[in-house]
Parts: structure tokens; sequence; C-alpha cells
């Protein structure tokens, strides 16, 4: 009898483990189809700012996450190929906008008889084989990312409009079990008009209106309640351009919205742009390579709990607004003529700000900022917000910088039009482009564009000057350019940021006895967006962009 008790006890054991195990491997169940839209360039800055009825209608009835992160470089393909492979550019090669199948420097991991390393696509062809798959998009090169002849449908469109358009048809007429689809206006806006520009803004409303096409369309097909849509970017942008690794290119949102998803339900889960394949793979109860590094989001379904996090773990949000929203690429702050009023807005209403004037980082016993003040000095003010359960913000910076009408301040600037060697050589023989008088190391539009020829995106510039030195010591220059930039000092090469690029920054030091030297900065753009920034660090200074009253016409 004992023996029977015994084997009884196990029996039920083992069952309450296998009950247990079930429940905490269950997966959502009637989600027969997932959407994929895809906004190019969408950043959670941009989509917040523009009015975008249709999205605010599947945060307010979805899921969100607002600080997915980006891998790097924050560019489409790299972005997009990660979102679709379940994995980094270091798994599937995808580095760069100009990848393609026979175009590579970096191998993928290994591969599949697709000759790719494995995406969704091919996860869901080998496990749901009569699935009814679209690949329906805007850019082309898209297409370069995944298998091919493994969608039943493959193709882009010429405009944004009709790539929503042609899979709104879609899903009425096929009710497919997935599709992906990439906008790419967004992008081109940003690239044209400068990201978070009235245009730019202009063009997230247009996106937000092909989401409502395709929900609508779902709606039409009546499966909304057998649907899971998911919305999300493959990067943000900074200026004209993207690329680089600001928290503006490389924080992007996800959404999630239908059958099983949390209403309301802000996502705390920290969340990586690769995490959007095995998302879909969850949602469609299949299984995932074991190449891939990414994880469903499962906190967002409907019944999922997840476990306290064993790290501390605070998620950043955008840091204040420093004298209202950046201009482009321009850093807040700017350069005034003897003082300047200062104002200071949490990106979060309600969040409290601290700050510090003299370069070192804000905490909640710095100054807390309750009104607008004056600052009649060249100042590196920190800002950082802090709100309800211990939330916090990046850092925002502003370099104020000062004039005081001294006629010897000034930096000789020459432009030269056209393509160069090497990406901006030195002029050489004595050349002499256009010439004039600038108070800062900067690529003034207005001045180049009066004097580039009509349709000339290619130039450079170099800049001439004499930099005040106060105290000798060792000093750090950096340059932060878009595209290729190098510094001199006394002739010597400090910092090298040559090449065609996004905004990157590269620096370097010398040691500099008290003084002027001379300074020589040398930039080229490649065509498109273009921008310049020239900072240093020194005894006593904390980094910040090199002031307008240390730059001297003469020695």
């Amino acid at each position: 009898m004992n023996k029977i008790r015994n084997i009884s006890f196990i029996l039920g054991f083992c069952l309450l483990c296998l009950s247990c195990k079930d429940k905490t491997n269950k997966l959502p169940s009637g989600i027969k189809h997932v959407f994929v839209l895809g906004i190019d360039a969408m950043s959670t800055q941009g989509m917040e700012t523009a009015s975008t009825p249709n999205i605010d209608y599947l945060i307010k009835n979805g899921a969100i996450c607002r600080n997915v992160r980006t891998v790097i470089p924050s560019s489409s393909s790299p972005n997009w190929a990660s979102m679709l492979a379940g994995a980094g550019v270091e798994a599937h090669g995808i580095t760069s906008n100009s990848w393609t199948p026979d175009n590579y420097s970096v191998k993928p991991v290994g591969i599949t008889e697709y000759g790719m390393f494995p995406t969704i696509v091919s996860v869901v062809r080998k496990q749901l084989s009569d699935a009814k798959i679209g690949m329906i998009y805007h850019w082309n090169g898209f297409g370069n990312l995944f298998e091919k002849n493994v969608a039943n449908v493959d193709k882009s469109y010429e405009t944004q409009q009709k790539t929503a358009q042609a899979l709104s048809d879609y899903i009425r007429t096929e009710k497919p079990t997935f599709t992906f689809t990439q906008l790419d206006d967004v992008d081109h806006y940003g690239h044209m008009y400068g990201h978070m520009t009235e245009k730019y803004l202009a063009c997230i409303e247009q996106a937000d209106q092909c989401v409502g096409m395709v929900l609508k369309a779902v709606k039409d097909a009546g499966i909304e309640n057998e649907s899971l849509i998911i919305v999300v970017a493959d990067h943000g942008g900074i200026g004209y351009s993207h690329g680089g690794e600001s928290w503006e290119e490389m924080t992007v949102p996800f959404i999630l919205y239908g059958k099983n998803i949390n209403k309301g339900f802000e996502i705390q889960q920290q969340t990586y742009i690769f995490d959007v394949a095995p998302t879909i793979a969850y949602a469609l109860g299949i299984d995932v390579p074991y190449a891939w590094t990414g994880r469903p989001i499962r906190s967002a379904f409907e019944g999922e709990t997840s476990k306290a996090d064993p790290v501390m773990f605070k998620h950043l949000s955008y840091g204040p607004r420093i004298n209202g929203r950046r201009n482009l690429f321009e850093q807040a702050g700017g350069l005034f003529v003897d003082k300047t009023e200062v104002t200071i807005e949490p990106y979060t209403k309600g969040d409290k700000v601290y700050y510090t004037t003299d370069g070192s980082e804000p905490t909640q016993k710095s100054l807390l900022y309750q009104a607008p003040f004056q600052l009649n000095q060249t100042t590196v003010l920190k800002a950082k917000s802090f709100g309800k359960g211990n939330a916090e913000s990046v850092i925002s910076v502003g370099y104020f910088r000062f004039l005081h009408r001294n006629p010897d301040n000034g930096i000789n600037v020459n432009l030269f039009p056209g393509t160069s060697q090497n990406h901006m050589p030195l002029p050489q023989n004595g050349q002499i482009g256009n010439q004039w008088i600038a108070d800062e190391i900067r690529a003034d539009e207005k001045q180049i564009n009066q004097l580039l020829p009509t349709g000339q995106t290619e130039f450079s510039l170099v800049f001439s000057s004499y930099i005040q030195i106060d105290k000798s010591g060792e000093y750090y220059f950096y340059l932060q350019s878009d595209d290729g930039s190098r510094l001199y000092i006394d002739d010597k090469k400090v910092v090298d940021n040559g090449g065609s690029h996004g905004v990157t920054e590269k620096s370097g030091s010398v040691i500099l006895e008290k003084g002027r030297h001379s300074l020589t900065i040398d930039f080229y753009n490649d065509g498109g967006g273009y921008w310049i920034d020239a900072y240093y660090k020194g005894p006593g200074i904390p980094k910040q962009i090199i002031p307008a009253e240390k730059l001297f016409k003469k020695p």
C-alpha cells in the first residue's frame, strides 16, 4: 500500500511539474496573422511630436516600448536586417546600405540553403508551409535583406502610398499569415529637409495615414480579432542624416496591437531592434533558430508576467530641452553677444530638472531649475530630468558662447567647390577659394549656398585661425562632422575624422604652451547634408565647443 502511495505521489508531482512547465512556456493562442509596418527613420521623438491619430489608437489599445535600441550603425540595411534576422550585424553580416548578397565584408556566422543568415521569412515558411507571406516594400534595397523565392509576394512600389495600398489589397483578398512592409518617405524627408523639421513631421503624419489604411484593411477582411499589427522603425536621425551614435538616431518605437496584446501597456523590458523577429515567431507559435540572439517581448502579451530584474535597471528617456528643441545638427546653447536668457524644459511634463554650469554631471543635489536665468560668459550647461519611479533622462548639454565685440576675434574661411582627391586635402600651391570671416567653426549653409554653383553639393572648407591657450598643458581636440574633417595645431595633425560618413566624432591630443597657436581645420562634404563642430578640453576647461572669444584672425 505504501508503495502504491509513493507511486501516486510521484505521478502527481510529475503532472504538477508538467503543468507548471506548460504554464511557463505558454504561447499566445488565436493569432493567425501578423502584419509588420516599418516606418523608415521615424524616431520616438518624431512620432510623439507629430500628429498621428492612427498610431495613437494602436498605442492606446495596445503596447509600446518607446526606447528600442538600434544596432550600430544606425542606418537602414543593418537595422532592417537585424529585425528580420533576430540578431545583430555581427551575426548576419549586413553592415551597411551598400550590402548585397554578392558585396559584403563581414561573413555571417552561418547560412541556410538560401545562402543567407536565416530570417523570419524562411522560419515562417519552414514551419508553416502553407502560410501566405507578403514582403511589400517601398525602398527596393529592402529586398536584398531576406531570402528570395520564399514569400508569396515579394515586390517594391514606387511610392509610400502605393506600397500601403498594395498591402491593404493583399490583406483584403488573401488574408495572409505574415507580411512585412517598409515605408521609406520619412527617411527621405529627414535627409532632404532635416529630422524634426515641420516637413519631416508632416511626412510622419502621412505615414500614419498609411497605418490607418492597413488597420482598415484588417477590419474589412474580418480578421482583426485574430491579428497582430506591429509598427516599428529602423532608426531615427539628427540634422540631415543618421548612422551615428546619438540618442536621437538610436532610439525608436515598437508598437504591438491586436489579439492577446495588453491594452494601454508601457513595455518596461529593455527592447532591441533584433527582438522583432522573435516576437513575431512567439506570436505565431513557432520555434526560432539557435543562431538568433533576440528575445520575444512576452510582457506585451496578456497573461504574461515578467520576473523582477535581478539587477536594478533604470530606463533613460530624452533629455531636457535647453532653450527649445535642437535645430538640425546645431547643439543647444548658441553664440551670443554679451548675455542671454536660459530656459530648460523637461521632455516629460512634470519631471524635475537639475542642472550645472561648470560642465559637471547633474544630480538631484545640483541646482533645481525653477525659472529662466541669465548667462553672460562662456558656459557648459548640463541638465538632467528626474521623474516618477526613479525615472531619469539622458543628460542634455548646452554650449553657451559669448562675443564681447572684440574686432580681433574671427576665423578665415575658404570654400572650394567640387570634388577633392582623398576627400579634402589642404589646397596646394597657394590656391585660394571663396573667402569670408566667420565667428565660429561651422559650415554656414546660407553663405555656402550663395557661393556654390547651382546643383553643386560637393565642396571643401578650410578654416584658419589662432587659438588662445591660457594655461600650459595637455589639450584634447574633437571634430564632429558629416562628412570628413581634420584638425591641425601649428601645422601638426591632431585629429583625423576623414572619409564620407554621417555625423561622427574623432579626437586627438597635444601638449600646448600658453599663448596663441595656429589652428587649421579642413572639411569635406560628399553631397547631401553636412555639419561640423569643433570642441576642446584642457586644464580646468570642460569639453566644449571652441569659444569664439578664444579664436583670433592674427597671432
